[in-house]
């Protein structure tokens, strides 16, 4: 049940990875941003996840790890609802350096997590799985969410991929 619930919490950090990596180039170029403008929104994204890293080993001694994972899923939910509400370069720039962190640090959390819990002599098979997971959901989430954004637009695209990772930072209280 442990490695269930870790499986699904890694799952909604890929969604919003995916999600952010493939529509915020296509809802910036959408609002009429530049591709300049596009890759630094995406750069700050990037950034967010390299300093927030750096950060882990306090966060992580400061922090039980099913916090770090709520506050992370709940920060990036909390981002895919604001983004259809941002049609500025800097506002979303800003928005994805946020995500960025919270998905950033989530990651880390949830590899120590798998690690822990994984049974005796089978932590491959376990770090297989995640893999699996996150490369299945790399080929899912474009098909599923690009067919749900030419029928239903943006805005509820960002919204679905909100609730579920707000559903996503409520299982996490789950994590002992």
């Amino acid at each position: 049940p442990a490695l269930r619930r870790l499986f699904l919490i890694n799952a909604a950090f890929a969604l919003g990875w995916d999600l952010h990596t493939i529509f915020v180039p296509i809802y910036g170029a959408g609002i009429g941003l530049s591709a300049a403008a596009i890759g630094s929104i995406l750069s700050a994204f990037a950034a967010a996840t390299f300093v927030v890293r750096l950060a882990m080993p306090w966060i992580a001694r400061a922090t039980p790890p099913a916090r770090v994972l709520r506050v992370a899923l709940a920060s990036a939910a909390a981002v895919f609802g604001a983004f259809p509400f941002v049609g500025s370069a800097w506002g979303l720039a800003g928005l994805s350096f946020v995500l960025g962190l919270g998905l950033g640090s989530g990651q880390p959390v949830v590899m120590s997590l798998l690690h822990e819990h994984a049974p005796a002599g089978r932590v491959g098979e376990v770090v297989g799985v995640r893999m699996s997971l996150i490369q299945s959901m790399a080929v899912a989430v474009p098909l599923l969410f690009g067919a749900l954004g030419t029928t239903l637009g943006f805005i509820p695209v960002f919204w679905m991929v909100g609730g579920c990772l707000a559903a996503g930072g409520w299982y996490a209280r789950l994590v002992r």
